[in-house]
């Protein structure tokens, strides 16, 4: 069986085996010369609870990916493995962690073609008591530069950009992000090594997500982006006010927390840190839980910065970098009218992770990876796999609007879906691998009420 037979393919490690040359099928085919791989690489361990198999994307995949497309296209120019992690990340301990090292000494005599391991951040700093400082880590950054791209009209944030002084992400300049996008005017900041390649291999984590329900495909696409200020997570207010920041219910307290972490934040690094502990004595005293542990996760917890089902916002941007990932041309700063490079989606469900992610993922061994060309149609299948109803999760549910006839209008009823080697037609045949524990503002929302779970 074939991708062309196959819309999708689901593979058991434990049962079927076979990581290289499952991942071999799945390559297009060439010449290619240029290959950007895109791992989920968003942040180090901090937490032996959170650990960084269940973070990160898997090198043993990003391994078997690489030994593919040597044996697939012998006359490669280059191999990139990139990402833009969060801008706190420490890039040598990830790397350390996560076993990356070990990959960069095996491939590291390569000549034809060079492979290279990229931290394509244009900043890195270091958090100090919740403060961000620069970083002396000078190994980060682009060698190729990076790339305005303007959406405009056509960026999916113009429907609500009326509410552009309420467009927000966390820990960045509320200027620098509505500055970014207004009325008519939508920009990002896009690295050239995806721009410049004609083959980007999408390495997502199967992992649940604060803001978007699951991070998946889709979502992982904000790596690709140089300037974290563009990436617009959410809207000021609760939907009351005309923002997603906050679900309904949200306590008084939470909400002034946020009000003075954002002004402090951004006026006097001081006064910030001599009102954070006793922010974090207040939490202690009211009970509220920000640590995603077992035992937390169906307790009063911290939901703010539209980590709930109701953000209406996050899920735009992410069309928008995914709307570029296909047409972006490397060489202005607007879509093409075709699509500029091949495209192929490598789910890692080999160790995954529930509760509150992304970056406090539960361990969930499954063993399991899955491949789409459809990024769309890839995480559909993997929210069935975790028990959650893609119709609830709106990164999903709006993918008729997405303006591409390839991407993310398949029908559910019959999509053919490849499980094991055995083929079945559309999404409710997918069975269940383990009922995952949603990210605290998505529980009651997004499971589904009836599933077929296998061991």
């Amino acid at each position: 069986m074939t991708p062309a037979e196959a819309c999708c393919s689901i593979r058991n490690l434990r049962n079927a085996g076979g990581l290289e040359s499952f991942v071999s099928r799945w390559l297009p085919l060439g010449p290619f010369r240029r290959i950007l791989i895109k791992p989920n690489w968003v942040l180090h361990q901090q937490d032996p609870a959170f650990p960084i198999d269940a973070l990160v994307t898997s090198s043993e995949l990003i391994d078997a990916v690489l030994e593919a497309c040597l044996e697939k296209y012998p006359t490669l120019d280059e191999i990139t493995v990139g990402d833009v992690p969060l801008q706190s990340c420490d890039w040598d301990l990830l790397v350390r962690q996560s076993g990356v090292d070990r990959l960069i000494a095996k491939y590291q005599g390569y000549r034809q073609p060079r492979i290279y391991f990229r931290d394509l951040r244009r900043e890195s700093v270091l958090l100090k008591s919740g403060y961000m400082v620069p970083s002396a880590h000078n190994g980060h950054g682009d060698p190729r530069g990076y790339q305005e791209i303007r959406l405009d009209q056509d960026s999916y944030l113009e429907e609500i950009s009326h509410s552009k002084d309420r467009f927000r992400v966390s820990d960045y300049s509320p200027h620098e992000t509505s500055s970014s996008h207004s009325p008519g005017f939508h920009r990002y900041l896009i690295a050239r090594s995806a721009l410049e390649c004609d083959l980007f291999i999408n390495l997502p984590k199967m992992k649940t997500h604060q803001k978007s329900g699951l991070t998946g495909a889709l979502k992982n696409l904000v790596g690709i982006n140089g300037n974290k200020a563009y990436l617009v997570h959410h809207r000021l207010g609760k939907p009351a006010d005309g923002g997603d920041e906050f679900p309904p219910n949200v306590s008084s307290l939470i909400r002034l927390q946020n009000r003075l972490r954002e002004q402090l934040q951004s006026r006097s690094r001081l006064a910030f840190s001599i009102l954070r502990p006793g922010w974090n004595a207040l939490k202690k005293l009211a009970g509220i839980r920000t640590q995603g542990t077992s035992d937390n996760l169906d307790r009063k917890f911290y939901i703010a910065a539209g980590s709930w089902y109701g953000n209406d916002t996050v899920w735009r941007m992410i069309y928008d970098l995914n709307r570029i990932i296909r047409y972006g041309h490397p060489n202005l700063n607007k879509l093409s009218n075709t699509p500029q490079r091949e495209y192929v989606a490598i789910l890692d469900g080999v160790t995954a992770g529930e509760g509150n992610g992304p970056l406090q993922p539960l361990p969930v061994s499954l063993r399991v990876v899955a491949a789409a060309r459809d990024p769309f149609l890839l995480d559909t299948v993997a929210a069935r796999l975790m028990g959650f109803d893609p119709q609830s999760i709106p990164m999903l549910s709006a993918r008729g609007s997405f303006l591409d006839p390839e991407w993310g209008h398949f029908d559910s009823a019959r999509v053919p879906i490849e499980i094991d080697g055995d083929l079945c037609l559309g999404i409710d045949p997918i069975p269940v691998m383990h009922r995952f524990r949603p990210a605290p503002g998505w529980k009651g929302h997004i499971e589904l009420q009836r599933e077929t779970v296998v061991a």
